[in-house]
């Protein structure tokens, strides 16, 4: 069988990892090619061709027409196997990164090739930049990283025998002794002790502010370390707000760890790990920390942990939620800001909904004369930390609502569940399980033609909630939330 992942680059991220890991697993029952729009920046360790059309519109000079990608693309797999591709296997190619690929897809099924195409992020999902009302190729194979996407992509008008459940290998975290320091100037801050941990790039969906107000409630000694920095300028603003913030109150948070110490040196001085994320995708996250050995504490999103805990890992001891008493906060800036961006975000996706509706909404979010803490926006989610650290009466509040606050850094290790955790990720989520995946949907998708076609309200409406609407998500809030703190 011959296999061409298709993808815009092969760059590091979250997707070369999986195209490289399922490439990995197919070794040996496989031939496999790469097909990208630029060239890989370190060996991919498989073959690949360059068709540079392929690649994001912000980087591609030359403007080909949708048959001419096509037929550039089966070339250049023609010039690898003569008898071209049995399968081609795109990644993500529906974000709207490049506004040929849709037209290319459907130029390629019409030339009788077939394809899988897999989707890890929904340009519908909070990504209007990359959002078209062109179809999503109809009479294809389809395949998800989770069982949420599954579901949605159902309801929205695929079948079960066109729709395949692929979840991400996870590869385990390094063990060994600490590494030498890459940078000597940076010792110090190296021979800081009793992390609890936050492996991440601190975009702003990874609800930063909820790993500072978790630092309230750590050990004496103990602090939060965040690893990565992020690139892009709404959270990069974000992120130094943050830093501004942590400095100026002196709370037990750390970041840039990641920048300045070896990945597996810090692991070494890790008690356990956090998550505070408000959305995923897969939810790496939640299976990582437990193959290195470590607890994981924070948020759990059901949506995306009922898949591991389906597969028998323990995350029970997480929480969904941290609630705050509206009477804590600003809850008429809180009002608007909500309103406004929620408003926003439908009008992005030509979707409407009256006042009257967001006003329903709203109420609905604030349960109990309470919030969750996650839906707030940086300045809001400031005030309260801020009452947190120099009021006993609102952390008496806080934790009457969230007692679990109170013990969460608390608990003593557990070897046991570290050990069952670690197990079941292991041979649940491996190359190996990956390898009787693969071939178990190749299978499939060669041997059953279907016609089907995506219903692209219906995921507009999925992945459009009121719930799903936190101010976190909202690029406009970030912007007000920045003048409030310079004012």
């Amino acid at each position: 069988m011959r296999v061409a992942f298709v993808h815009h680059h092969f760059r590091p991220g979250g997707v070369t990892r999986v195209i490289s890991g399922q490439a990995s697993a197919l070794h040996g029952s496989a031939s496999v090619l790469l097909v990208s729009g630029e060239p890989p920046q370190k060996p991919p360790g498989i073959p690949h061709v360059v068709v540079p059309s392929l690649a994001y519109d912000r980087d591609r000079r030359e403007r080909k027409s949708a048959p001419e990608i096509a037929n550039d693309i089966l070339c250049s797999v023609q010039g690898v196997w003569k008898n071209g591709a049995d399968l081609y296997h795109f990644h993500n190619p529906t974000l709207g990164k490049n506004t040929n690929l849709l037209s290319v897809i459907k130029q390629l099924h019409d030339r009788k090739q077939t394809l899988l195409l897999q989707i890890h992020d929904f340009a519908e999902d909070g990504r209007p930049w990359g959002y078209t009302r062109e179809e999503y190729p109809a009479d294809c194979h389809y395949a998800v990283i989770n069982k949420r996407d599954y579901r949605i992509l159902l309801d929205a008008g695929l079948n079960k025998e066109g729709l395949h459940y692929i979840p991400n290998t996870v590869y385990p975290l390094p063990h060994g002794g600490i590494k030498k320091q890459k940078q000597k100037e940076h010792k110090e801050a190296a021979r800081e002790t009793d992390v609890v941990l936050y492996p991440v790039r601190a975009i702003r969906r990874k609800n930063i502010g909820e790993a500072v107000l978790l630092s309230r409630f750590l050990e004496r000694g103990k602090k939060i370390g965040i690893t990565l920095e992020p690139t892009g300028p709404v959270d990069v603003m974000s992120y130094r707000m943050w830093m501004n913030f942590v400095k100026e109150k002196k709370l037990p948070v750390l970041f840039g760890l990641g920048v300045r110490n070896d990945f597996e040196s810090l692991l070494e001085r890790t008690s356990c790990m956090i998550t505070t994320s408000i959305k995923e995708g897969f939810g790496l996250s939640f299976l990582e920390p437990w193959t290195g050995g470590k607890m994981l504490y924070g948020r759990l999103l059901r949506d995306i942990c009922s898949d591991f805990m389906e597969r028998g890992v323990d995350l029970g001891h997480l929480y969904e939620e941290i609630r705050v008493p509206l009477s804590l906060m600003e809850v008429d800036h809180f009002h608007r800001l909500w309103v406004r961006c929620y408003t926003e975000r439908l009008n992005q996706y030509g979707l409407t909904d009256s006042t009257e509706d967001a006003e329903v909404h709203f109420q609905r979010i604030i349960q109990n004369e309470t919030a969750d803490f996650g839906m707030l926006d940086e300045t809001l989610q400031m005030n309260l930390i801020g009452a947190l650290w120099s009021d006993g009466e609102a952390e008496k509040k806080i934790l009457d609502v969230n007692p679990i606050l109170a013990d969460t850094f608390l608990f003593t290790q557990s070897p046991s569940l570290v050990s069952r955790n670690k197990g079941i990720i292991e041979r649940e989520y491996s190359w190996r399980r990956t390898k009787t995946t693969l071939s178990r949907v190749y299978e499939q998708v060669l041997g059953h033609p279907v016609f089907q076609s995506v219903n692209k309200g219906a995921l507009l409406q999925a992945f459009n909630k009121p719930e799903k609407s936190f101010l976190l998500l909202c690029e406009s809030a970030c912007g007000e939330a920045a003048a409030r703190v310079r004012t």
